[in-house]
This record gives structure tokens, C-alpha cells and sequence, in this order.
């Protein structure tokens, strides 16, 4: 997230500033060593925590790329309204869920009372141990889950998948406005 962000902080004569989050802990120095950025905007956290006094500025772009399908339901929930608090009327979300499609190949158990699916056992060895994801089946979820935002954009995307080592890699994608 921090490349893309830093992207925007050289548009435009330099008008916007780069806040972000992450639960990987290394991120941290990579923050504190980038010119570019002010490291005391960016937070590492616990998994599925709130964010709500994480930053004393509203937003007016949100990036939540391949990020929050890893929350349970009711984490997602809350975030996504959090996310809606610290927003600026007119904000834009752009975020990204991963469609009930994905890692298909691998062994997925069944959907747990959290909303997570485990993933594991890909052909391809790519991920290694388990990986808990909420799969999205559709479009009107997909707007459901992004309820406070009015939706402006949804749709999908696939990635070149020349070998198909899991499966579809399908992700939907929604845009939205405060």
C-alpha cells in the first residue's frame, strides 16, 4: 500500500499526504526509512482491530486493496463503517474482496460462524499453512458488505493466470462515495 500511496503524494504538486495500516509489523521500518513519508502516519495493528482513533485528520481516498477479506464478519462490519467515519463527504473507497471463485484448486473448508473460509493445501505451494478468507459470492453482496457508501462502480477483475496453479484469482472490485 505504501508504494501507491506514495504515487499520490507527488500528484498534483504534492497535495496529498499518505496515511496507512498494516498488521505486519516489519512494515514499520520500511515506513521509517521512506523519505516520502511521515512514519507517524502509519499504524501497525492487531488483527481485527479498530481503527476509529488511528488518525485525527478525515480522508478523502481510501485504498483497501486485497486487505479485508481476511476480517471475520462482524470485524468487516465495523471496519467498513470506521472506514465511512473517517472519511470527508465526497470521499472515494476504492476496495477489492475475493470472489467465492478464488483458490478454487485448493482445499477450502467450509464457511465458518465468523464468515471465514480456511484455505490451504494449494497445488502450487504458494501458501504455505492456512489462510482464513471471507469469500464474496456476487455482485449485491459485494454492494451489501460496502452499505454506509454509495456505490459509483462494481464489477471484476481476473489476473493472468497462465498456469492455473489455484484456481481463479477473481476479485471484485467496488468503488463508493461519502
Amino acid at each position: 500500500m505504501v508504494c501507491i500511496l506514495n504515487i499520490f503524494k507527488t500528484l498534483r504538486g504534492g497535495g496529498y499526504k499518505a496515511y496507512g495500516l498494516d498488521i505486519v509489523p516489519s512494515l514499520k521500518e520500511i515506513w521509517q526509512r521512506d523519505p516520502k513519508l511521515n512514519s507517524n502516519n502509519f499504524h501497525v495493528i492487531a488483527p481485527n482491530s479498530s481503527i476509529k482513533n488511528l488518525f485525527n485528520v478525515k480522508m478523502d481516498l481510501i485504498l483497501a486493496n486485497q486487505s479485508l477479506y481476511y476480517l471475520p464478519f462482524e470485524s468487516f462490519k465495523q471496519t467498513v463503517q470506521e472506514l465511512y467515519d473517517i472519511c470527508n463527504k465526497g470521499a472515494i473507497i476504492f476496495a477489492t474482496m475475493m470472489s467465492d471463485k478464488g483458490y478454487s484448486m485448493c482445499e477450502r473448508g467450509e464457511v465458518m460462524e465468523n464468515g471465514l473460509r480456511e484455505v490451504k493445501g494449494c497445488p502450487s505451494g504458494r501458501l504455505s499453512g492456512s489462510s482464513f478468507i471471507r469469500f464474496t459470492k456476487d455482485i449485491e453482496e459485494l454492494k451489501e458488505d460496502f452499505k454506509p457508501f454509495k456505490p459509483l462502480f462494481w464489477g471484476d477483475y481476473e489476473l493472468i493466470n497462465l498456469y492455473n496453479f489455484e484456481g481463479s484469482v477473481q476479485h471484485f472490485i467496488y468503488i463508493g462515495q461519502k
